[in-house]
């Protein structure tokens, strides 16, 4: 499984004799989900991002299949939208998709995650097309039932929809004010919806434009800023990036030539440094999917990503748990914008 590790050295550590002692974890009753954590915790040994072991119980089993596949629709799998992520063996939702059966059942991030028809909530415990009493929580302490009705499609159908279903103009200050979320850019399509939005907006005479890189997948890089970078039209328009722990891969090389090049201001706390290039392959009739780091790259003029990742000009930590709504990053843009709308007027009138 790691014949094609970027690093033939395997980072320094004696390879042989840890597969060794990991091989000792595993028994002949153990299943898959076992199995995959002995193999994880191994390969977290090599401190590499794109390095791991994944069953079909884990939802980035089937992003993977999704995103190294050639059609958006490709390994369709039920999905309420929830991108969970747990903390003290609690699970809550880290992100939830825009169009997306949870947004529309009224999850929102932060949100607790108990039980899916009274059984304890995993992340693949919806049933396409049935409807699910999904019980949350807001708070730690009282308890709210939602009923979702998860769709089945492909993984990267998923966040092109809710890329493309981010895009949104509000009126701060009586200034258009353009958003617009790029969960991924890992084809055509993605790239296609954001310059689609960015068009649009520019038709609206937006005077401040949020582009949110948080959350989802990579796959994005320098084309995704061709339109920021050279349109006379938006190096004048007043930017804001979001970023994260979950801005990963090639959004990640976005993100540090934003910062790099002043193309806008980045808010937010530092990226996953996870930026090594990766494949995949099935072991054992698809039981498994390892994912390999295969390439290491320091772009030039940029400097070390992977495992390093970028920090924001504007450090702001995000709300994990029991949010209520809240989104500290988000807050923290809108306020960069009204100071900036609000010396424009200044300068206007004084002018």
């Amino acid at each position: 499984m790691t014949l094609n590790f970027y690093d033939r050295t395997f980072r320094g550590l004696p390879w042989p004799e840890r597969v060794k002692h990991f091989r000792h974890e595993i028994k002949c009753a153990d299943g898959p989900d076992r199995i995959a954590a002995v193999a994880n915790a191994l390969f977290s040994e090599l401190k590499a991002s794109h390095t791991g072991v994944y069953t079909a119980d884990d939802l980035t089993y089937w992003a993977l299949e999704s995103f190294f596949s050639h059609s958006i629709d490709d390994y369709p799998v039920n999905f309420s939208g929830i991108w969970p992520v747990r903390r003290d063996h609690e699970w809550f939702a880290r992100y939830v998709l825009q169009g997306s059966p949870a947004q529309h059942a009224g999850v929102l991030p932060g949100d607790e995650l108990i039980s899916i028809n009274g059984r304890p909530y995993q992340p693949l415990g919806f049933r396409g097309g049935k409807t699910a009493a999904f019980v949350v929580s807001e708070d730690g302490r009282t308890r709210l039932t939602l009923y979702v009705k998860a769709k089945k499609q492909g993984m990267q159908r998923f966040f092109f929809v809710a890329t493309r279903d981010s895009e949104r103009i509000e009126q701060i200050q009586g200034h258009a004010v353009g958003y617009f979320h790029l969960w991924s850019g890992a084809g055509p399509l993605f790239l296609k919806a954001l310059n689609g939005a960015l068009a649009n907006f520019e038709r609206h005479h937006i005077s401040a434009l949020i582009l949110d890189l948080r959350g989802g997948y990579g796959g994005a890089g320098p084309p995704y800023l061709e339109k920021l970078r050279h349109d006379p039209y938006f190096r004048h328009v007043y930017k804001v990036a979001l970023i994260d722990h979950g801005t990963r891969s090639g959004k990640e090389l976005v993100a540090a030539i934003i910062k790099h090049d002043h193309l806008a201001t980045l808010v937010g706390s530092r990226t996953a440094g996870a930026f090594l290039g990766a494949s995949t392959v099935r072991l054992f009739n698809n039981l498994y999917l390892v994912e390999v780091a295969i390439g290491h790259y320091v772009p030039p003029g940029i400097g070390e990503i992977e495992g390093v990742g970028v920090q924001p000009d504007v450090p702001v930590a995000p709300c994990i748990r029991f949010c209520r709504g809240r989104d500290p990053q988000m807050a923290a843009a809108l306020r960069l914008i009204r100071r900036h709308l609000a010396r424009v007027r200044s300068l206007h009138r004084s002018g």
